[in-house]
């Protein structure tokens, strides 16, 4: 099945097959990315009217910019559809932030891996959600995936790294109900709040099967010097296959090591950091929010001929 006979392009009275119309260029890079996040991690392929049902789009809006994709190389061609191409992969790898801390990480993890043989995690907080940057030893248990998200509230990485993070972050998280994911997950807001004051004072947090049941988790953040979020460590396993409280000082020396290393990179070469520090990177998107909000409520001007 081809691309192109899946979803034709409407056609005139007269047959011929009728041109698109012309669309800005905000909403069009807005609808391609629609269309990749659409994929899910156990899809090996889709069709083009499935991608562009989850995507939300036309056929023919769908179908346009499914073509152009996979003539970029941002999809390929399978017998029943299309899936993720290689140009994705390509461009991933080119990501400085998860390039460079990966690089770095990497030493620690594998020692991690040896010393517990249970599943290492490497991840950043990207807003309220956990990142997933490595994982060694994968688990098809696991819930958690290379460039993967899950919401940093119910995993042990992500509340290593929330306690730490901006107090805007936290504010965000309590926004909305939190969601429950296991019996275990910690919805409350006081007793989240009460394990987050625990991490910043052991230095370490833990999961107990709060993201998914049997599954237990030792965790802790990487910290610059001056105490900034550079990203978090976690050893995870099945309940039963490690004993929480002799791992969690491992993990915990494992992350402090690899945040002075870190921070000697950024010493070396500040142009070229590693990471953003992420209290920087928050401040500034707080002050950018709170210019956009300002020109909202600004009455726009009418331009003059």
């Amino acid at each position: 099945m081809s691309i192109d006979d899946d979803l034709p392009l409407p056609s005139d009275s007269s047959g011929h097959e009728q041109s698109a119309p012309r669309e800005s260029r905000p909403g069009m890079l807005h609808r391609a990315l629609d269309v990749l996040s659409a994929f899910r991690p156990n899809d090996l392929s889709l069709s083009p009217a499935e991608l562009a049902k989850r995507a939300s789009l036309s056929k023919a809006t769908g179908h346009r910019i499914i073509r152009d994709m996979v003539d970029l190389g941002f999809l390929e061609r399978t017998d029943g559809g299309v899936r993720l191409g290689l140009r994705m992969f390509e461009i991933g790898q080119l990501v400085p932030r998860q390039r460079d801390l990966r690089s770095a990480a990497l030493p620690y993890m594998h020692d991690l891996r040896e010393a517990t043989r249970a599943t290492v995690h490497l991840a950043v907080l990207d807003g309220t959600d956990v990142l997933y940057i490595d994982i060694l030893g994968q688990d098809d248990d696991l819930p958690s995936r290379i460039g993967g998200r899950l919401p940093a509230y119910a995993t042990g990485v992500g509340k290593a790294m929330l306690a730490f993070a901006p107090p805007y972050v936290i504010e965000a998280l309590f926004a909305e109900p939190l969601e429950r994911f296991s019996p275990g997950t910690i919805t409350d807001r006081a007793e989240l709040e009460k394990e987050l004051e625990q991490a910043r004072s052991w230095g370490v947090a833990y999961d107990r099967e709060e993201s998914t049941v049997g599954i237990v988790c030792a965790a802790a953040p990487l910290l610059s010097k001056d105490r900034a979020l550079l990203g978090g460590l976690s050893v995870t396993s099945r309940v039963g296959g490690m004993n929480l409280q002799q791992v969690g000082p491992a993990v915990h020396t494992a992350a402090l090591a690899l945040g002075r290393a870190l921070d000697q990179e950024i010493g070396r070469s500040p142009s070229r950091a590693p990471i953003s520090r992420y209290d920087e990177w928050s401040r500034d998107r707080a002050r950018a929010s709170i210019g956009k909000s300002n020109e909202e409520d600004t009455p726009m001007k009418e331009d003059t001929p």
